[in-house]
């Protein structure tokens, strides 16, 4: 006599289900944390490797650091330029020329020690920002005295570039286009950026001047929207980046810069403040697993956890970082003086 097969009934398919959904459960985030382990060595190499090229520079310069724009009918011009756009204020363009001097900016300066460009992506970023403007001709600065007014906020940016960092994009002042960081769209092949280096205050800065090159941050896994870095770009560099509205919204009122139609939904973590209020965010808006990695001036580079990262700025640990927070920079702290600050 045949025997009947048997099936399976429903309620062992569904134990089955339940089974492999369980093993997904807990192999799935065993490996999302496998792949950001890979991603975060990528981005540690990437740094260590800008903090060689630094130390590279160093070596072929006197153990200086790339210096400012000195010319002084540059700074009397910007200073110039400063009153006209800017009436109302006392206006000193200290910084802005050599931030505007294409040929200043440390990736140019350290592009023939590091080569590979790629070396300034970081592969868990979620903010990234390509050159906001292109000079098509070495005399940058005759190129912007006759083109100043096609686009006059452009001249605060801190990522000038010369041709052939653009892409497509060889001269901004012809082609009339910025980079996407500053309203544009982003051109294709353009270079890409989001690992920064700590120059805005370290411009023309002596070996012989810093206290304890082994303390001091000069590259990092950090905002390219900033050089300078300070406790919270340094620390949560996306969400810092996003949160300082005002500074990518062109400086609008906070309600406005924080509405998702200007910046995103991001913003809105800083504009209720939940972020600064709720520690469980921390980890998540940390880069790589609850940390960062950080280049420093004696050529080593090592990961961080984010909240050791403003611990140690706050008790002076971490040398060439600020302690200001994006709150504060960008007068969100005066407005609300109760708000939560991490130390």
């Amino acid at each position: 006599m045949r025997t009947r097969r048997r099936g399976f009934t429903l309620i062992e398919l569904l134990v089955v289900i339940a089974i492999i959904g369980i093993l997904a459960a807990m192999v799935f985030p065993v490996f999302a944390r496998a792949r950001e382990s890979a991603r975060k060595a990528v981005c540690l190499s990437n740094v260590k490797n800008i903090a060689l090229a630094i130390q590279m520079y160093l070596a072929d310069n006197n153990d200086t650091l790339p210096p400012t724009e000195s010319r002084r009918e540059v700074q009397e011009w910007f200073n110039t330029w400063g009153d006209i756009n800017y009436p109302d204020d006392e206006f000193e363009c200290l910084e802005m020329p050599s931030v505007a001097n294409p040929y200043l900016t440390w990736v140019v300066c350290l592009d023939e020690y590091i080569k590979n460009r790629d070396v300034w992506r970081c592969p868990s970023a979620k903010v990234e920002v390509v050159p906001g403007l292109i000079f098509g001709i070495p005399d940058w600065f005759t190129q912007l005295q006759v083109n100043d007014a096609l686009f006059p906020e452009e001249l605060c940016v801190y990522n000038s570039f010369p041709s052939g960092w653009g892409g497509e994009i060889t001269d901004t002042f012809v082609q009339m286009h910025v980079g996407a960081s500053y309203g544009g769209s982003a051109p294709a092949k353009s270079f890409v950026q989001s690992i920064t280096t700590n120059e805005s205050v370290n411009r023309g800065l002596k070996l012989v001047e810093v206290e304890d090159p082994v303390r001091f941050v000069i590259a990092a896994d950090s905002s390219a929207e900033s050089s300078t870095m300070n406790a919270g770009n340094l620390a949560y560099p996306d969400i810092c980046a996003l949160g300082c509205a005002n500074e990518i919204c062109g400086w609008v009122d906070w309600a406005v810069a924080s509405d998702p139609e200007c910046c995103g939904d991001e913003y809105q973590l800083w504009a209720d403040m939940a972020f600064l209020g709720d520690p469980s965010l921390y980890k998540q808006y940390s880069r790589h697993l609850g940390g960062v990695n950080l280049g420093f001036l004696d050529g080593h580079a090592s990961w961080m956890n984010s909240q050791s990262v403003v611990t140690a700025v706050a008790e002076g640990d971490l040398a060439g970082v600020g302690e200001v927070w994006p709150n504060s920079a960008c007068g969100f702290a005066e407005d609300n003086p109760g708000v939560p600050t991490l130390y």
